[in-house]
C-alpha cells in the first residue's frame, strides 16, 4: 500500500511539473502567434513601418542623389511615401466622425485627408529635385480604397 502511495505521489509530482512547463510554453507561443498575425494576416511589419516613419527622408534621398543612385533614391522615396501614408490606418486610435476618419498620430489628431496632404507636402520637393512625379498608384491616394483592398 505504501509503495502504491509513493508511486502515485511521484507520478503526480512529475505531472504537475510537466503542466507548469506546458503553461509557460503556451504563454510564449501566444506571443509568437501575435507576431505572426501582425506579419501575415494584417499584412505589415511594424518594425519596417516604424523605420520608414521615423526616417530622415531628406538626408537619405540627398545622399543617394549625390552618389548618383537616382533610381534607388526614387524607389526609396516611393516606399517611404507608401509607409507614411498607410501609417495613419495602422495607428492605435481610429475614430470615424461624420464620415471622416481621425487618428492620433505622433502626438496630434489628424483626419485622413490632413495626414495624406501632410505626407505629400513633405515629399513633393524631393520628387521635384529628382525630376520625377509621384507614381499614379500613390497619388491621389484613396484612403477608403486602401482599407477595402483585398476584402471582398
Amino acid at each position: 500500500m505504501e509503495n502504491t502511495f509513493e508511486f502515485i505521489s511521484f507520478f503526480l509530482a512529475i505531472w504537475g511539473a510537466v503542466e507548469i512547463i506546458l503553461f509557460f510554453k503556451v504563454w510564449k507561443m501566444t506571443n509568437d502567434v501575435e507576431k505572426l498575425k501582425n506579419k501575415f494576416v494584417e499584412g505589415f511589419n511594424n518594425e519596417e513601418n516604424d523605420t520608414f516613419v521615423d526616417m530622415d527622408i531628406n538626408s537619405a534621398v540627398r545622399e543617394l542623389y549625390y552618389l548618383n543612385k537616382k533610381e534607388e533614391a526614387y524607389e526609396l522615396l516611393n516606399t517611404y511615401l507608401y509607409h507614411i501614408i498607410t501609417y495613419f490606418a495602422r495607428c492605435d486610435v481610429n475614430k470615424r466622425i461624420d464620415g471622416i476618419d481621425y487618428s492620433y498620430v505622433k502626438g496630434t489628431i489628424y483626419s485622413s485627408d490632413e495626414w495624406i496632404n501632410n505626407c505629400y507636402r513633405e515629399v513633393l520637393l524631393l520628387y521635384k529635385a529628382l525630376g520625377r512625379d509621384i507614381p499614379k498608384n500613390l497619388s491621389p491616394f484613396d484612403y477608403e480604397e486602401y482599407l477595402k483592398f483585398g476584402k471582398g
